[in-house]
């Protein structure tokens, strides 16, 4: 599962991004670089079966805050 998940990113990468730094949008490529390392250690995390933290609380104390 996890080379499955590392060959799926692997070929998003080559893909995707690399469209934006080739007609010059750095700011746009550096944004979806981030975002798509974001998705891949999540993914990653979630095939080696890692127990991730949920961000509900903190999302549910913010709000409590905001009110």
């Amino acid at each position: 599962m996890v080379i499955l998940i590392v060959l799926i990113y692997a070929v998003i990468v080559l893909a995707d991004p690399y469209g934006l730094l080739k007609q010059g949008m750095k700011r746009d490529f550096y944004v979806c670089s981030a975002l798509c390392l974001i998705s891949f250690s999540i993914a990653f995390a979630l095939g080696m079966k890692w127990r991730i933290p949920s961000p509900s609380p903190l999302i549910v104390s913010w709000v409590k805050l905001l009110f």
